[in-house]
């Protein structure tokens, strides 16, 4: 059990043919879904900072401007996590390494092709890239015992 809430940041990624950019998570309580890249913001970074270092590591990509989308509190039901996960949508992205730092693999995929974790879908709906079912989500998220809350920063970048 942790002390306190993980402040963390991700990035939804983007590429030229429309296609989102997922990371296999190797770690954590998340391992084997399909996430974002992203992760904990160290002491002394901004959110934006990590999120953009997180998205190179795990993925390999560089992103430039990322826009705020959300803000999401997401805990386990049986209190093992606690997380406040800032989520950014990235502008133009560049693959620069192969990455795969903490994860098992890089994929590049429509939204509509792949089923990543359920916490990942209401963001990605959230960022307007996806529109998965809400109660897709919401069954997803009480089969896992997951509780999100979330409040949708709304941006010219999110409404568009």
């Amino acid at each position: 059990m942790t002390a306190k809430p993980t402040i963390a940041a991700l990035a939804v990624v983007s590429t030229a043919s429309g296609e989102v950019v997922f990371v296999r998570q190797q770690r954590g309580p998340y391992a084997g879904w399909l996430l974002l890249p992203g992760g904990k913001v160290e002491f002394g970074e901004s959110a934006h900072d990590a999120a953009r270092r997180e998205t190179v590591e795990e993925s390999g990509f560089e992103v430039s401007e990322l826009t705020p989308t959300g803000v999401y509190e997401i805990r386990a039901e049986d209190g093992s996590y606690h997380f406040v996960m800032i989520a950014f949508r990235a502008g133009t992205a560049t693959r620069v390494t192969a990455g795969g730092h903490h994860v098992d693999g890089v994929l590049q995929a429509s939204v509509d092709e792949v089923q990543p974790h359920p916490t990942v879908m209401r963001i990605l709906n959230d960022a307007g890239v996806a529109s998965y079912p809400a109660q897709d989500i919401e069954q997803g998220l009480r089969r896992n015992g997951i509780l999100m809350d979330g409040h949708l920063i709304a941006t010219t970048a999110a409404l568009a």
